[in-house]
């Protein structure tokens, strides 16, 4: 046991020592996500789901539904194929496709539209206006313990 600076301040037993214990499922556990599942990792606040279109005359191409958790709210984001023609880049060689991305504040209540090209080889959506990028890759848990997959979130590539 370590220091106990405790002092009767109404804190439901949870006292605040340097206790180097395991002990992490209290409420004062330091994490900054202040999650119980005693692991020390962050939860995950974003996220996204590539699926391939069915029908319709973009069959076969991808379609992205992705979420992000703000300090507005929830930001969730659509993503669908223009006209599934591929582009070259100049520089490099890269493969883009055209994509309309439609993102939705829910408790803001906005909707704006954004044009933007996928990296065909990475499956990554770019939206440059806003400095943020939507990506398979990423995975953890939420608060509520769901598992999930991707990222959408800010573009630290500039």
């Amino acid at each position: 046991m370590g220091y106990n600076n405790n002092y009767n301040n109404n804190n439901n037993g949870n006292n605040r020592s340097y206790d180097n214990s395991n002990n992490r499922n209290n409420n004062n556990n330091g994490n900054r996500n202040n999650n119980s599942r005693g692991n020390g990792q962050d939860t995950k606040k974003s996220g996204s789901t590539y699926t391939t279109m069915r029908k319709g005359k973009n069959e076969g191409l991808i379609a992205v539904n992705a979420w992000r958790k703000t300090q507005h709210g929830l930001m969730s984001a659509s993503c669908f194929p223009v006209d599934g023609v591929v582009h070259v880049g100049q520089q490099n060689g890269h493969e883009f496709m055209r994509y309309v991305v439609d993102i939705t504040n829910s408790s803001a209540g906005t909707k704006n539209t954004y044009w933007c090209l996928m990296r065909l080889d990475t499956k990554t959506i770019v939206i440059q206006e806003l400095s943020l990028v939507i990506s398979p890759n990423g995975s953890g848990v939420t608060g509520s313990g769901k598992r999930v997959t991707g990222y959408f979130g800010r573009n630290y590539k500039k």
